[in-house]
Formats: C-alpha cells, structure tokens, sequence
C-alpha cells in the first residue's frame, strides 16, 4: 500500500489549488492539451478530493470492523477471550478434572491461547505461532470447543447461560462474521485507496506537462514559470 500520508495528500492538492489560481492570473494561459487547461486540472482537483472523502469513509469503515473484531475476541465481558475459563472450569465442575471431557477441552483452549507452542531459541526470544495467534485460526478452534462442547449433552448445564451451547454458538457465528466484516472493509479501502493514488499520479504528470506549457509559452526565466514551478503536486 502506498505510504504517502494523509497530510502529504492534502499538501499535494492544496498546490493543485494554487497551481489553478496561478494559471488564472496569467495573461492568456495556452494549454497544449485539454487535461493541462484550468477547467482540465480543476476536474481533477474536485475529482480528487471526493476521492480523499471517500478514503476517509473507508478507512473509518476498516478501523470500526477492526473494533468490532477485538470486542467479540478479546474486550467485551463475555469475550471468547474472557469465556474460556469459566468453560473450562464448568466442564471440570461437570465431568471431573481428569475426565476425557475436561482433557479435551483444556487441550483446545491450550491451543486458542498459544500455550502448545514451543519456545523460541534465545535469538528469537518468546513467540507464539503467527497461524495460532491470527483471529482466523483462533476462530476456528472455537469451533471446535463448541463442536466438542455439543457432543456432551445434558450433563453440561453452566449456569450461566452466555456458556451454554446455543449461546456460543451464536458468539461463534459473531466471530465469523466479524472476520469477514474486516476482509470485505479492507477489500474496500484498498480498491479506493488504489484509485487515488493512480488519480494523483495522473494530476501530478499533468502538473508537469502544466508547468512545461508555462516554461514553453512565457520562457524558462519567466515570473509565470518561477511562481509554478516549486509546486510540489
């Protein structure tokens, strides 16, 4: 992604602004393409700047579904985060510590929280596998906690009814739909965010060739010419 930011955008067009009012104030600008006239290089400008509004949306859009991502993983009281202890500690409760029940699932929250990987040498220090710490991954093994959870029938009752199976089941459903939520936010902001910059690539080269018709028509040594060409577009 392109990693101009956004107040080198908005300087840029800023002296696309006065780029404008410069070729205004010459006497009998002669543009030697339609794109380099004023009205040419203004469409762009008002082109551009719908764009950066666009991008904005989009980007807020992005930052929001990533909020949204951390609530239902990790921030809110009842947080797949914030649950698997208490579902552990239900099943233990349930079916006893060393049961099959207990053992199976303490062997998926394990790997929800990295605790099965191992360390790292001394180089690399203490790390946890990237494919175990992605949300993706993380969801799936929910899955599968509540896929092991439903195979136990009655005898898992919590009495708090966010652990039960229907519950998180639908914290699941949450879970996946809030990772799809940021795939498409991001699509979005990437397709936009793509599109201006190939928009200010066009109006920058179109800058150029304004500035060459200028150093052509009022010469090199001009005022016209020394007024536009330090504008950085």
């Amino acid at each position: 992604m392109n990693q101009t930011t956004e107040r080198g955008y908005g300087a840029r067009i800023g002296n696309a602004a006065k780029l404008v009012q410069a070729l205004e104030s010459f006497n009998n600008y002669q543009p030697q393409k339609p794109e380099l006239s004023i009205a040419g290089i203004s469409e762009q400008i008002a082109a551009i700047r719908n764009l950066n509004n666009e991008v904005a949306s989009k980007k807020l859009a992005y930052s929001l579904a990533v909020e949204n991502r951390l609530q239902i993983f990790d921030k809110n009281q009842d947080s797949i985060r914030n649950i698997l202890s208490p579902i552990n500690a239900n099943v233990k409760v349930s079916y006893g510590k060393n049961s099959k029940q207990a053992k199976d699932v303490a062997h998926i929250i394990k790997k929800m929280r990295g605790k099965n990987i191992a360390k790292a040498n001394a180089n690399e220090g203490n790390s946890i596998s990237q494919s175990y710490q992605s949300f993706h991954s993380k969801t799936q093994f929910f899955a599968d906690l509540v896929a092991t959870i439903s195979t136990f029938g009655s005898d898992y009752c919590p009495v708090n009814p966010k652990l039960n199976e229907v519950s998180l089941k639908d914290l699941y459903d949450n879970a996946v739909a809030a990772n799809n939520l940021i795939v498409e936010s991001n699509a979005k902001f990437v397709l936009i965010n793509e599109k201006r910059i190939d928009a200010y690539f066009n109006l920058s080269q179109n800058a150029i060739g304004v500035k060459e018709s200028i150093k052509a028509q009022f010469g090199p040594q001009s005022v016209e010419y020394r007024i536009v060409k330090g504008l950085y577009i």
